[in-house]
């Protein structure tokens, strides 16, 4: 299936409980109270209380936690790889 319009990606933050990433994605980590992932250029690395995977399809995911206790986002720079320090 071709798409027809190309998407930028979009990362919102819901009521600090949910995380929605919509657009080209990257998951590099995931456990039960942590999650990581690569969005273009731009690493989103969260830990909360429970963590609910709710969706994970190829440009959508939706990350709920019951509550978020921490998050960060980095920038890459070129040729950097996400755990580089």
């Amino acid at each position: 299936m071709k798409k027809l319009f190309k998407m930028n990606s979009s990362v919102t933050i819901d009521e600090f409980v949910t995380i929605r990433i919509t657009g080209p994605y990257a998951l590099l980590k995931l456990g039960p109270d942590y999650a990581a992932i690569r969005s273009g250029n731009h690493v989103i690395e969260a830990t909360g209380e429970d963590l609910i995977v709710e969706t994970l399809s190829e440009e959508v995911a939706v990350l709920s936690f019951e509550l978020i206790t921490s998050m960060s986002v980095k920038e890459l720079k070129d040729g950097q790889d996400a755990y580089d320090s």
